[in-house]
Protein backbone atom coordinates (compact mmCIF):
# COMPACT_ATOMS: atom_id res chain seq x y z
CA UNK A 1 0.00 0.00 0.00
CA UNK A 2 1.34 3.52 -0.90
CA UNK A 3 0.66 6.25 1.81
CA UNK A 4 0.53 9.73 0.70
CA UNK A 5 -0.57 12.85 2.21
CA UNK A 6 -2.11 15.88 0.23
CA UNK A 7 -2.61 19.07 1.73
CA UNK A 8 -4.54 18.17 5.21
CA UNK A 9 -5.44 14.45 4.16
CA UNK A 10 -3.88 11.86 4.50
CA UNK A 11 -4.29 9.30 1.49
CA UNK A 12 -3.95 5.71 0.47
CA UNK A 13 -3.54 3.78 -2.67
CA UNK A 14 -3.10 -0.09 -3.55
CA UNK A 15 -3.32 -2.06 -6.47
CA UNK A 16 -5.69 -5.29 -6.51
CA UNK A 17 -4.62 -7.63 -9.25
CA UNK A 18 -1.57 -7.67 -11.86
CA UNK A 19 -1.95 -6.48 -15.46
CA UNK A 20 0.18 -4.05 -17.65
CA UNK A 21 -2.93 -2.08 -18.60
CA UNK A 22 -3.95 0.76 -17.49
CA UNK A 23 -6.19 0.13 -14.51
CA UNK A 24 -9.81 1.65 -13.65
CA UNK A 25 -9.49 3.55 -10.40
CA UNK A 26 -11.83 3.23 -7.64
CA UNK A 27 -12.29 5.87 -4.88
CA UNK A 28 -13.89 4.27 -1.71
CA UNK A 29 -16.04 6.47 0.48
CA UNK A 30 -16.69 4.66 3.92
CA UNK A 31 -14.75 6.85 6.39
CA UNK A 32 -12.00 6.68 8.54
CA UNK A 33 -12.36 2.69 8.45
CA UNK A 34 -11.81 2.40 4.93
CA UNK A 35 -7.91 1.46 5.23
CA UNK A 36 -9.06 -1.64 7.89
CA UNK A 37 -11.62 -2.04 5.33
CA UNK A 38 -9.46 -3.01 2.43
CA UNK A 39 -8.07 -6.26 3.90
CA UNK A 40 -11.24 -7.82 3.75
CA UNK A 41 -12.39 -6.43 0.81
CA UNK A 42 -8.97 -7.63 -0.76
CA UNK A 43 -9.50 -10.98 0.62
CA UNK A 44 -13.17 -11.31 -1.14
CA UNK A 45 -12.29 -9.90 -4.95
CA UNK A 46 -8.13 -11.04 -5.63
CA UNK A 47 -9.58 -14.55 -6.09
CA UNK A 48 -11.99 -13.16 -8.20
CA UNK A 49 -9.66 -11.03 -10.24
CA UNK A 50 -7.44 -14.12 -11.35
CA UNK A 51 -10.82 -16.03 -12.28
CA UNK A 52 -11.38 -13.17 -14.69
CA UNK A 53 -14.94 -11.99 -12.88
CA UNK A 54 -12.96 -8.60 -11.83
CA UNK A 55 -10.76 -6.53 -13.47
CA UNK A 56 -7.71 -5.64 -11.57
CA UNK A 57 -8.12 -2.04 -10.06
CA UNK A 58 -6.34 0.98 -8.20
CA UNK A 59 -8.46 1.70 -4.97
CA UNK A 60 -7.57 4.46 -3.04
CA UNK A 61 -9.06 6.49 -0.18
CA UNK A 62 -8.65 9.40 2.71
CA UNK A 63 -9.00 10.95 5.42
CA UNK A 64 -9.94 12.22 7.90
CA UNK A 65 -13.72 12.38 7.61
CA UNK A 66 -16.82 14.10 9.91
CA UNK A 67 -19.00 11.94 8.68
CA UNK A 68 -21.69 14.78 9.20
CA UNK A 69 -19.81 17.29 7.59
CA UNK A 70 -18.15 15.60 4.68
CA UNK A 71 -20.45 13.38 3.49
CA UNK A 72 -24.00 15.36 3.85
CA UNK A 73 -24.69 17.26 0.57
CA UNK A 74 -26.76 20.04 1.75
CA UNK A 75 -27.60 21.42 5.74
CA UNK A 76 -29.91 19.64 7.75
CA UNK A 77 -31.21 19.50 11.10
CA UNK A 78 -31.46 16.05 11.84
CA UNK A 79 -32.93 14.41 14.73
CA UNK A 80 -31.81 14.42 18.42
CA UNK A 81 -29.53 17.20 17.54
CA UNK A 82 -28.02 16.16 14.60
CA UNK A 83 -26.11 18.62 13.04
CA UNK A 84 -24.87 17.95 9.04
CA UNK A 85 -22.95 20.41 7.76
CA UNK A 86 -23.57 19.72 4.07
CA UNK A 87 -19.79 19.97 3.01
CA UNK A 88 -19.68 17.35 0.39
CA UNK A 89 -18.97 19.93 -2.51
CA UNK A 90 -15.66 20.36 -0.66
CA UNK A 91 -15.11 16.82 -0.65
CA UNK A 92 -16.16 16.95 -4.33
CA UNK A 93 -13.67 19.28 -5.20
CA UNK A 94 -11.18 17.37 -3.08
CA UNK A 95 -11.35 14.29 -5.14
CA UNK A 96 -11.45 16.07 -8.61
CA UNK A 97 -8.80 18.62 -7.91
CA UNK A 98 -6.43 17.66 -5.83
CA UNK A 99 -6.58 13.73 -5.28
CA UNK A 100 -6.89 12.58 -8.84
CA UNK A 101 -4.66 14.28 -10.63
CA UNK A 102 -2.10 13.27 -7.87
CA UNK A 103 -3.52 9.60 -8.84
CA UNK A 104 -2.98 9.89 -12.43
CA UNK A 105 0.83 11.26 -12.33
CA UNK A 106 1.75 8.50 -10.02
CA UNK A 107 0.06 5.54 -11.93
CA UNK A 108 -1.05 3.44 -15.30
CA UNK A 109 -4.78 4.31 -15.11
CA UNK A 110 -7.78 4.30 -17.23
CA UNK A 111 -10.15 7.18 -17.23
CA UNK A 112 -12.35 4.85 -15.59
CA UNK A 113 -13.47 6.40 -12.40
CA UNK A 114 -15.85 4.66 -9.67
CA UNK A 115 -17.27 5.99 -6.29
CA UNK A 116 -18.20 3.65 -4.14
CA UNK A 117 -19.58 4.61 -0.31
CA UNK A 118 -21.00 3.37 2.79
CA UNK A 119 -24.10 5.22 4.85
CA UNK A 120 -23.52 8.63 4.22
CA UNK A 121 -20.49 7.62 2.24
CA UNK A 122 -22.80 6.22 -0.08
CA UNK A 123 -25.06 9.66 -0.39
CA UNK A 124 -22.31 11.04 -1.21
CA UNK A 125 -20.81 8.94 -3.59
CA UNK A 126 -23.85 9.05 -5.61
CA UNK A 127 -24.38 12.77 -4.93
CA UNK A 128 -21.01 12.99 -6.79
CA UNK A 129 -21.33 10.54 -9.42
CA UNK A 130 -24.60 12.53 -10.71
CA UNK A 131 -22.56 16.05 -10.98
CA UNK A 132 -19.48 14.72 -12.44
CA UNK A 133 -20.80 12.07 -14.25
CA UNK A 134 -18.35 9.62 -13.88
CA UNK A 135 -17.94 5.94 -15.13
CA UNK A 136 -19.95 4.26 -12.22
CA UNK A 137 -21.41 4.32 -8.41
CA UNK A 138 -21.72 2.14 -5.88
CA UNK A 139 -24.04 3.51 -3.04
CA UNK A 140 -23.82 0.85 0.08
CA UNK A 141 -26.81 0.81 2.60
CA UNK A 142 -26.31 4.84 1.21
CA UNK A 143 -28.38 7.27 3.18
CA UNK A 144 -30.85 8.13 0.65
CA UNK A 145 -33.25 9.08 3.49
CA UNK A 146 -31.75 12.39 3.23
CA UNK A 147 -34.58 14.94 3.06
CA UNK A 148 -34.01 16.43 -0.23
CA UNK A 149 -32.53 13.32 -2.02
CA UNK A 150 -35.33 12.48 -4.29
CA UNK A 151 -35.77 16.21 -5.53
CA UNK A 152 -31.83 16.22 -6.38
CA UNK A 153 -32.12 13.05 -8.15
CA UNK A 154 -35.01 14.39 -10.16
CA UNK A 155 -32.85 17.39 -11.44
CA UNK A 156 -29.61 15.51 -11.79
CA UNK A 157 -29.82 11.83 -13.45
CA UNK A 158 -26.87 9.95 -13.46
CA UNK A 159 -25.16 8.32 -16.40
CA UNK A 160 -23.30 4.84 -16.49
CA UNK A 161 -23.41 2.15 -13.79
CA UNK A 162 -25.05 2.03 -10.70
CA UNK A 163 -25.51 -0.39 -8.01
CA UNK A 164 -27.86 0.47 -4.94
CA UNK A 165 -27.63 -1.97 -2.03
CA UNK A 166 -29.28 -2.03 1.71
CA UNK A 167 -29.90 -4.30 4.31
CA UNK A 168 -33.31 -5.76 5.06
CA UNK A 169 -33.47 -4.70 9.28
CA UNK A 170 -32.34 -1.02 7.97
CA UNK A 171 -35.93 0.60 7.59
CA UNK A 172 -36.99 -1.04 11.02
CA UNK A 173 -35.93 2.23 12.89
CA UNK A 174 -37.89 4.25 15.19
CA UNK A 175 -35.98 7.37 13.58
CA UNK A 176 -38.81 9.66 11.83
CA UNK A 177 -35.82 10.49 8.79
CA UNK A 178 -33.98 7.08 8.74
CA UNK A 179 -37.36 4.71 8.31
CA UNK A 180 -37.42 5.97 5.17
CA UNK A 181 -34.67 4.73 3.70
CA UNK A 182 -36.32 1.29 2.06
CA UNK A 183 -38.75 3.56 0.23
CA UNK A 184 -36.39 6.19 -0.92
CA UNK A 185 -33.79 3.20 -2.56
CA UNK A 186 -36.74 1.98 -4.30
CA UNK A 187 -37.40 5.13 -5.84
CA UNK A 188 -34.00 6.13 -6.25
CA UNK A 189 -33.82 2.46 -8.57
CA UNK A 190 -36.70 3.60 -10.68
CA UNK A 191 -34.97 7.02 -11.11
CA UNK A 192 -32.02 6.25 -12.10
CA UNK A 193 -33.19 3.41 -14.40
CA UNK A 194 -34.10 5.99 -16.82
CA UNK A 195 -30.56 7.06 -17.49
CA UNK A 196 -28.10 4.62 -16.05
CA UNK A 197 -27.71 0.72 -15.92
CA UNK A 198 -29.00 -0.16 -11.94
CA UNK A 199 -28.92 -3.24 -10.54
CA UNK A 200 -30.49 -3.18 -6.32
CA UNK A 201 -29.16 -5.50 -4.01
CA UNK A 202 -30.93 -6.52 -0.89
CA UNK A 203 -28.49 -7.64 1.74
CA UNK A 204 -29.42 -9.61 5.02
CA UNK A 205 -29.21 -8.11 8.55
CA UNK A 206 -29.17 -4.29 9.34
CA UNK A 207 -26.73 -0.85 8.73
CA UNK A 208 -23.37 -2.56 10.41
CA UNK A 209 -23.22 -5.99 9.23
CA UNK A 210 -20.48 -7.23 6.92
CA UNK A 211 -19.65 -3.19 5.43
CA UNK A 212 -16.07 -4.65 3.56
CA UNK A 213 -18.38 -7.10 2.14
CA UNK A 214 -21.18 -5.11 0.64
CA UNK A 215 -18.16 -2.74 -0.70
CA UNK A 216 -17.03 -6.19 -2.31
CA UNK A 217 -19.72 -7.24 -3.59
CA UNK A 218 -20.37 -3.27 -5.75
CA UNK A 219 -16.99 -3.37 -6.65
CA UNK A 220 -17.79 -6.65 -8.70
CA UNK A 221 -20.54 -5.90 -10.25
CA UNK A 222 -19.21 -2.70 -11.40
CA UNK A 223 -15.65 -3.66 -12.46
CA UNK A 224 -16.98 -7.43 -13.83
CA UNK A 225 -15.73 -7.20 -17.62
Amino acid sequence: MMKFELGEKYCWAEQLGSSDQPLPLVILLSGDDSMQQLSEISEMLLPRIEAGMCQPFLITGFGPIDWNRDFSPWYLEGTGGRIFAGKADETLGFMKNTLMPSLQSLFFLKSEVYLVGYSLGGLTALYVHCMLGFTGCGSCSGSLWYPGWLEFLQKHQPSGKVYLSLGGKEEKTKDPLMCEVGTATQKSKEMIAKSAKVTYVKEPGGHFREIPQRIGRAILWLLNP
